[in-house]
């Protein structure tokens, strides 16, 4: 059987909050999921058009003066599709990391230090943009996901915190 394109969900995800073009919901995930889901344009307006054919989502022409868009709202028949997705069980993941894939490969203790010292380098300054974000997130008062998605960040800082630590002390062995 083959795996279903978890895009379709991402997208339906973020149309539960409203109506949105194909470029709000590309740049409603850039600002958010993009940390832990990365969608692109290429895999997003492609989706958008068979949800509609699925009638998983409708989409609607508006005119802002000359300018035409093309908006999309989630449809019942996506709502249900979206919710039997998220009450399922979570799939297996086979995460992607170049870093890992080059240490494997690394031949010697300099390749090694080398790849350490960029890896930390990067996870910091991601680190600092976690925390920049949840200082933003914890600004937000009527927000209903507020403390959702205050949890969902604060799983990825863990998780920093923790490679930094990691990288830290195995750098120097």
């Amino acid at each position: 059987m083959r795996p279903i394109n978890k895009t379709r969900y991402a997208i339906l995800g973020v149309l539960l909050d409203g109506s949105n073009t194909g470029y709000e919901i590309k740049a409603l995930m850039a600002r958010s999921t993009v940390y832990f889901w990365r969608e692109s344009d290429s895999t997003i307006y492609p989706m958008l058009k068979v949800l509609a054919k699925e009638g998983k989502v409708f989409s609607k022409v508006v005119y802002l003066g000359k300018k035409k868009k093309e908006v999309f709202s989630i449809t019942k028949a996506g709502q249900t599709e979206f919710k039997a997705w998220f009450d399922s069980p979570t799939g297996e993941e086979t995460p992607r990391n170049e870093f890992l894939l080059k240490l494997f490969f690394a031949l010697d203790q300099n390749e090694m230090v080398r790849l350490f010292h960029e890896r930390l380098e990067k996870i910091e300054m991601k680190y600092k943009e976690y925390k920049k974000i949840e200082a933003r997130l914890e600004n937000i008062v009527d927000s209903s996901r507020r403390e959702m998605r205050l949890k969902a960040l604060r799983y990825g800082i863990a998780h920093l915190e923790s490679e930094i630590k990691w990288l830290s002390n195995e750098r120097g062995k």
